[in-house]
């Protein structure tokens, strides 16, 4: 018998969906199909935001539930000081499986069955696949001349020193691409201008 219920997890309401038993164990990711027309899909790869199969709302915005378990898992289990936590790659065949999973509308209970490494690159999937970036192409254009709207109204010598810095550490980025990418010099120095 499946029974639906909504359990509180980490401030937020969740429902929960399955056999009592298996809903002891674990947190359905996915939602539950009953009432579902026998077209819908559970994808949640490779499909436009609105058509994730679930989200949830978190501080007011609707979040993907993929995305906010995973990054719970990653929080829970990294390190998130780690030196490249970001730059190591899962590995591809756990990282397909977990996606083809999730996909198929499995129950995936990344405690058991996926590393750090494999879940960072499984959140890094989920968002090169969307076929709309999540900053959306046709604003990028406006969001940048406002950034560099906003950039030019710091006083006159802390521009200069930014923009000194920016040119020195692209400069750094293009003779040294297996190094430092632009990336890793944004996390090194991202601190210190901002501090």
């Amino acid at each position: 018998m499946t029974i639906q219920f909504f359990r509180a997890i980490g401030g937020i309401s969740v429902l929960v969906c399955g056999e009592e038993e298996a809903m002891r164990k674990s947190v359905s990711l996915l939602p539950c199909n009953e009432g579902r027309s026998s077209g819908s899909t559970t994808r949640v790869f490779g499909v436009p935001l609105e058509e994730v199969s679930r989200t949830l709302t978190i501080n007011g915005h609707e979040v993907p539930a993929i995305v906010k378990y995973i990054v719970d898992y990653i929080e829970e289990h990294g390190h998130l000081d780690l030196e490249g936590l970001f730059l190591v790659n899962g590995n591809a065949e756990r990282v397909d499986w977990l996606r083809q999973r999730y996909d198929s509308g499995e129950q995936v209970e990344l405690e058991k069955e996926a590393d750090l490494a494999s879940a960072v690159s499984l959140l890094r999937l989920f968002l090169q696949e969307l076929p709309e970036p999540v900053i959306p192409t046709e604003i990028q254009g406006h969001i940048l001349q406002n950034l560099k709207y906003l950039l030019q109204q710091l006083p006159q010598l802390n521009y200069g020193l930014l923009r000194f810095l920016c040119r020195f550490l692209a400069s750094v980025a293009s003779l040294q691409q297996d190094s430092w990418s632009v990336g890793a010099l944004a996390a090194v120095f991202g601190p210190d201008i901002f501090q």
